[in-house]
């Protein structure tokens, strides 16, 4: 077993595994925040949804602090038992971009009807959290919504 060990950690190049720094321009401000969570078959500004009414729920996140080059704003979607029920994953920027954006507002959809949602009645309190570029810690603080029968 130890040779075997050795033979990988002699294989593997030094640090290749790291993942890209968010550069960050601005000192200002958190990192990200959901604004909003909706329907088109739904009035805006809720925080309950029906199953049998809407077809999916929308999210909308917005950056905080302006960054540069691509990133990945991930979206974990958990379930009322807080599983984590997918990822939505939301690509902006431009990769190896120097100049600095700040994306007005990130969307993302989760769909509802003929889903495991509705088939195996995961109705309740919901949470969806945000991350940048696959992190491990938040980007800011998750927001909860409820989907019912």
């Amino acid at each position: 077993m130890l040779p075997i060990l050795a033979a990988l950690l002699a294989a593997a190049p030094l640090g290749a595994a790291k993942p890209p720094e968010v550069q960050l321009v601005s000192s200002q401000g958190g990192g990200c925040q959901i604004v909003d969570i909706g329907s088109p078959q739904a009035p805006r500004h809720r925080q309950s949804f029906s199953a049998t009414r809407i077809l999916d729920l929308e999210f909308r996140t917005q950056l905080q602090r302006r960054v540069k080059g691509g990133h990945v704003l991930q979206l974990r979607v958990y379930t009322p038992r807080g599983f984590l029920y997918q990822v939505l994953s939301v690509p902006f920027g431009t990769p190896g971009g120097k100049k600095p954006i700040r994306p007005r507002r990130l969307e993302a959809r989760l769909p509802v009807a003929g889903t495991s949602i509705m088939a195996s009645a995961l109705y309740g309190r919901w949470r969806v959290v945000p991350h940048l570029d696959d992190r491990p810690a938040p980007c800011g603080p998750g927001r909860s919504f409820v989907i019912k029968p």
